[in-house]
């Protein structure tokens, strides 16, 4: 039966590192978190202590029973048999937090006449452990949103309240969208990891290279955030030093050859933000040349001689 309030009674089917954040954060802002539950019970007692008037239930359909809008915040790959598993009714509202699909993965609920709905912030939620912190994370964050009616309604307001922006991401659209979170986020950890890496193979210690690699790092995302991704770009390709970039690749392909393919896709992946920098078109052909020189194809050749 539907809460008596215009206020929906939420839980969470999934206590790990999202559905922690994303119920600390709605429950923070007020929203009536009432209940969690998790494969793990102990997961879901954890999490309901840090939240007011929460309780941990022991099932999926138990929690159905008590909630009017279901978040599954369960690992991607068993959202779609959690909501199978469970007897929705007219009236529920269900949402996935998985960033590469779109309602399809809840077309269980939806058959048996529940609203689905995709929620996916544009944020991680790694080393986060209470509200304050996870509120205070989620500002500003971008919220891609796949519903209709009232739930729409619904998820746009509560990307507000949390002090993001709600877009409008299509169910096609939703793997390319998720890809772009994973270059900005997950792809950007393994390319400092590969930085890491080369300061290894000088010497030193992973402590030590993270030591010089972020405060680096974190000035080139200050400076994205002020002047633009074009304003802030800096380096060889974006000069146009083909003789720089011809030394880093002999240097790579000799110590660290593994990392020759991922520093010549960079460098490609440069050269629009070089063109529109202004780059001299001679100096931009002898880098595309530069590149084709040491693609694997050529490299195979040369080391066949």
């Amino acid at each position: 039966m539907a809460s008596d309030t215009t206020e929906p009674r939420i839980g969470f089917i999934g206590a790990g590192v999202l559905g922690a954040g994303l119920a600390l954060a709605l429950s923070h802002r007020s929203y009536n978190v009432v209940a969690v539950t998790s494969r793990r019970l102990v997961s879901a007692q954890g999490l309901a202590e840090k939240l007011p008037g929460c309780q941990a239930l022991a099932s999926p359909q138990e929690l159905a029973d008590g909630a009017d809008l279901v978040f599954i915040t369960t690992p991607d790959s068993v959202i779609s048999s959690v909501a199978a598993s469970v007897k929705w009714r007219p009236g529920h509202q269900v949402v996935h937090c998985c960033g590469a699909a779109g309602r399809e993965i809840l077309q269980p609920a939806a058959d048996l006449g529940a609203s689905a709905g995709a929620f996916h912030p544009f944020q991680t939620f790694a080393s986060l452990t209470d509200s304050t912190e996870t509120a205070t994370r989620l500002s500003g964050v971008t919220f891609a949103i796949s519903a209709e009616g009232p739930l729409r309604e619904f998820l746009n307001t509560a990307a507000r309240t949390l002090g993001g922006q709600p877009v409008s991401i299509s169910d096609a659209n939703r793997p390319l969208y998720h890809a772009s979170a994973v270059l900005g986020c997950g792809y950007l950890a393994a390319l400092l990891q590969e930085a890491v890496e080369l300061w290894r193979t000088l010497g030193f210690s992973e402590e030590q290279a993270l030591n010089a690699l972020l405060p680096l790092a974190r000035a080139t995302l200050e400076n994205v955030a002020k002047a633009g991704l074009q304003n802030s770009v800096t380096g060889p390709a974006v000069r146009g030093d083909a003789a720089t970039i011809q030394i880093h690749l002999e240097a790579i392909d000799r110590n660290k050859p593994e990392l020759t393919d991922l520093y010549l896709s960079l460098t490609a992946a440069s050269l629009p933000l070089a063109a529109r920098a202004g780059i001299d078109p001679a100096k931009e052909t002898a880098l595309r040349q530069l590149l084709l020189q040491y693609s694997p194809s050529h490299r195979g050749d040369r080391r066949l001689e």
